[in-house]
């Protein structure tokens, strides 16, 4: 026993010196990797992250996890998640860079007074430019669920589309999976049918109510449906949810238009915030039929965490509006036609001092400067591309962010100034604007 104790010990003295020796090894060699790797300005990605490698921030200090926080829920505005892909900035200017946006037709008389709220704060666009420098504006509707619920809304809907006209505005509509009282609707549902007779009701109404297909403009279907925003992010539910959606309208209004919009990352079904990826758009549209999708929307905000905690921001547009997936879906739809929805936020977790963060309003000009730059390479791959530019302050709902440009009314700050010079290189690169803000 003596002896076989004694071997037992042996042996295992001389397995721990080998897996010591192999230890050391390794930190030798990985030391050596990580010097080159800081002088080379290579940033290494953990495993399941995305293989698209970017240049280390100075020094090679990444935080690579992934961000835990709480994220807001609203509706087609939503700020990216902090996913694990390293994110550098763009290079900022040394100062901000001020132009007059004065390059349009003559401002909308009476904006100022219309009913639509959004319409009213669009007056204070055009003081801002002088003249009427959005190529649409967009809303947001609730779906209805019952035929007297399709009635109800749709007079409701008619009358903002009609007043719209009257200004001469065309509408970019959010159409989301709500009922009036902003509770979501079951998305598997609604693909088996349960609010079919409601959705032909209701587009049926628009028509009754005098409503054109002009008048329509372009209507967004099921906005961010691979983000865990709604009940689902299913694929297939989604394809199929939009696709009776759009053919509802459209069997009343063949004219009008219709687009679908999804984020530049993507959420599988029952994936927590925080737990996206970017990946292809196609499982999203390979079932939509081609022809029926008009526009192809692609969806990215900056983001960071509370000031108290510490995580890797996205704050390169080319990380938050990945065009290459977009250029990607939209072939395979058939389409041309590429939009943004996007913008930069003054200040987001406004509700809590110690969390509160805020952007200069040279990095803001950057990030705007990087998502012109990112419609610059779809055009150059012959897609028409607009900019829908978020712009509303959310500071006292449960998102706690400021998207504007200004508060109650224009100033002559430097965050107007951004907008201003947004604007003005926006258009002379050729790209419309398409603008959310409501009083």
């Amino acid at each position: 026993m003596v002896y076989k104790y004694d071997r037992r010990v042996r042996l295992k003295t001389r397995r721990i010196r080998i897996i010591s020796l192999g230890l050391l090894g390794c930190l030798i060699i990985f030391s050596i990797l990580t010097t080159y790797t800081n002088t080379r300005g290579i940033s290494l990605l953990k495993p399941g992250q995305s293989g698209i490698f970017y240049p280390a921030k100075s020094g090679g200090n990444l935080s690579l996890g992934p961000a835990k926080t709480s994220h807001p829920v609203g509706s087609a505005h939503q700020a990216a998640t902090g996913q694990a892909t390293p994110s550098v900035s763009p290079i900022s200017p040394s100062s901000l860079q001020a132009t007059d946006c004065s390059l349009f037709p003559p401002q909308t008389p009476g904006l100022a007074n219309a009913i639509s709220p959004e319409l009213q704060k669009l007056a204070q666009y055009e003081s801002v430019c002088n003249g009427t420098l959005a190529a649409r504006v967009s809303f947001f509707v609730s779906t209805p669920t019952t035929t007297s619920e399709a009635l109800s809304e749709a007079d409701n809907v008619a009358t903002t589309l009609k007043e719209f006209a009257s200004f001469n505005v065309t509408p970019l509509v959010f159409i989301e999976p709500v009922d009036n009282n902003g509770n979501n609707l079951d998305l598997n549902a609604y693909s088996n049918g349960t609010y079919d007779s409601a959705l032909d009701a209701y587009f049926a109404a628009l028509k009754n109510n005098g409503v054109t297909d002009a008048m329509m403009g372009m209507w967004v279907v099921l906005p961010e449906g691979n983000l865990p925003v709604w009940s689902t992010t299913n694929p297939v539910i989604y394809a199929t949810d939009v696709t009776k959606t759009i053919q509802f309208q459209k069997k009343y209004f063949p004219e009008s238009q219709s687009a679908i919009l999804l984020d530049s990352e993507s959420y599988a079904p029952d994936a927590s915030w925080g737990d996206g990826s970017y990946v292809s758009f196609l499982p999203y549209i390979q079932n939509i039929p081609k022809g029926l999708i008009d526009s192809f929307g692609l969806q990215g905000f900056p983001w960071v965490a509370p000031a108290n905690q510490t995580s890797n921001a996205v704050y390169d547009p080319k990380i938050y509006l990945r065009v290459d997936f977009a250029a990607e879906a939209a072939r395979a739809l058939g389409i041309t036609n590429i939009w943004f929805n996007t913008g930069t936020f003054n200040q987001m977790y406004t509700q809590s001092a110690d969390e509160t963060v805020t952007l200069t309003p040279t990095l803001r000009q950057t990030k705007l400067n990087g998502v012109i730059a990112q419609a610059n390479i779809l055009q150059s791959q012959g897609f028409s591309v607009a900019i829908h530019l978020f712009a509303q302050d959310k500071s006292n709902t449960s998102e706690a962010t400021d998207w504007s440009y200004w508060k109650v009314q224009p100033a002559n700050d430097a965050n107007t100034d951004v907008f201003k010079a947004f604007v003005y290189d926006a258009t002379k690169a050729g790209i419309p604007l398409w603008l959310f803000d409501s009083e």
